[in-house]
């Protein structure tokens, strides 16, 4: 079954190689496609490749089931967050994040908008870490298969094979009204059809993803406005976003930067907490995007609240991960001290941050001299704002460079499924030189597409 991929991916670079000419014009007006169609980021065409990621029907099988596993784990780890002091102390948030945990969202599901961010190898899948908080990505998604679907009408090999797209802005914007629906039945005095708005501040890198979500919303008939939180007001008793009053948010803004700027966005934390709009994603996404949770979740002390099918996935796909301190763990049923395991061992293990994103101050040991890896450790070995997780091998695919000419090239992968009120809803594939696979970090975007050869309907 693989080999039929492995058999896809052969026709397609040869495709490439034996009309070089044509892909280079097919690479520029993907290119414009792009920017035509606002899928840029920091105002350029988005980074991608001439080539998307394909996967069988039965590794999507499989990649479905994990993501939703996981989702469901992370709800339950959120809920258990909230009650179990022990829990709170190992995370070890601060008042004012604790402050924002403690708004109710008004919604069943606290966690509606994720991003799982993985290694897939044939069908095995380690999970990273888990963009919970305010992923990017669905409606450039959407938009990257759209301009690789209009390529592929020049691709003749391709008839041969049923190809899946799919619709993420759909299941969003579903998810969505889902929440709101649930919200009005506590704040019944909120109108059937809200105004919809899309918080972050200006300027940033993905606005133009922002602008998207507005046009696409829009279109379904709900009126939709792009706004910074410094700009939320509370107006006799409704919340206003750059003028116009609102009912449903969409967060985009970060929690760490809205934290970072708290006076500045009293008003549009307060309008929340009075029950004024109905925010997604919940202040309490944040708990399960903080990179500890990995250790967390893993952690046999607090693996009672899942269930059989949740513990195997958990099992299988998360890499060996623990908070960085001085103290005593356990790997591979060893007892160690983790500060000389680490310094010990570094080639198999990674250092990051709990709460960055965007691959930044990633350290992987096999890539980090000795004694930047020592300075690191010691640097925050006793701030508990750090974790270390066991090394995993990065997958590598060939993928076309193109300037006058097409070269095939190795390429590190990492595959980035979504996930919105519990349910997969489609993946984005990250394609880098580098092994911190990021799109800030110098990387590109392109589609992972679903595919079966129609000779055989079950592969």
């Amino acid at each position: 079954m693989l080999d039929s991929i492995a058999n896809l991916n052969l026709a397609y670079l040869v495709h490439l190689d034996k009309n070089s000419g044509d892909a280079s014009r097919q690479f520029k007006l993907l290119k414009q496609f792009l920017v035509r169609e606002s899928c840029t980021f920091s105002n350029q065409a988005m980074p991608t490749l001439l080539k998307p990621n394909f996967i069988s029907r039965k590794q999507t099988q499989a990649l479905t089931y994990a993501v939703e596993k996981i989702s469901s784990a992370l709800v339950k780890f959120i809920g258990l967050y909230l009650k179990n002091r022990e829990v709170r102390d190992i995370m070890n948030f601060s008042k004012k994040e604790e402050e924002l945990f403690s708004i109710d969202p008004g919604y069943n599901i606290p966690l509606v908008i994720s991003r799982l961010d993985a290694f897939m190898e044939d069908y095995s899948i380690k999970f990273l870490e888990f963009n919970c908080d305010s992923p990017a990505g669905i409606a450039y998604s959407d938009i990257m298969e759209n301009g690789f679907r209009e390529m592929f009408h020049n691709y003749d090999f391709l008839e041969n094979w049923e190809i899946d797209f799919f619709k993420r802005q759909d299941s969003l914007i579903k998810a969505l009204l889902g929440c709101y629906n649930e919200y009005r039945a506590t704040y019944r005095s909120m109108p059937s059809k809200p105004v919809i708005a899309i918080i972050d501040w200006e300027g940033v890198s993905t606005y133009s993803e922002f602008q998207l979500h507005r046009k696409y919303f829009n279109e379904k008939g709900y009126k939709t406005v792009l706004c910074s939180p410094q700009k939320f007001r509370i107006v006799n008793g409704k919340a206003v976003a750059c003028g116009e009053e609102v009912h449903l948010v969409y967060r985009r803004v970060i929690t760490r930067e809205l934290l970072e700027k708290w006076d500045e966005v009293q008003e549009f934390i307060q309008s929340i907490k009075q029950g004024l709009v109905c925010c997604c994603n919940s202040f309490r996404s944040y708990i399960v995007g903080n990179k500890k949770v990995l250790s967390a979740i893993t952690d046999p002390r607090f693996q009672d609240i899942y269930t059989r099918e949740e513990l195997n996935v958990i099992k299988k796909t998360i890499p060996w991960t623990k908070i960085l301190a001085d103290s005593k763990e356990t790997y591979n049923n060893i007892k160690v001290h983790l500060k000389d395991f680490i310094l010990e061992n570094k080639d198999i293990l990674v250092l990051k941050p709990a709460n960055l994103y965007g691959g930044k101050n990633v350290f992987l040991g096999c890539e980090t001299s000795h004694k930047k890896w020592s300075e690191v450790m010691h640097e925050h070995l006793y701030d508990r704002s750090w974790v270390v997780q066991e090394y995993v091998d990065i997958p590598r695919d060939i993928f076309p460079e193109i300037k006058d000419d097409v070269t095939l090239k190795f390429k590190k992968v990492n595959i980035n499924p979504f996930a919105l009120r519990g349910k997969y809803s489609g993946t984005i594939t990250r394609v880098s030189d580098n092994s911190v696979i990021n799109v800030s970090a110098g990387g590109g975007l392109v589609p992972t597409l679903s595919v079966a050869n129609k000779k055989d309907k079950l592969t």
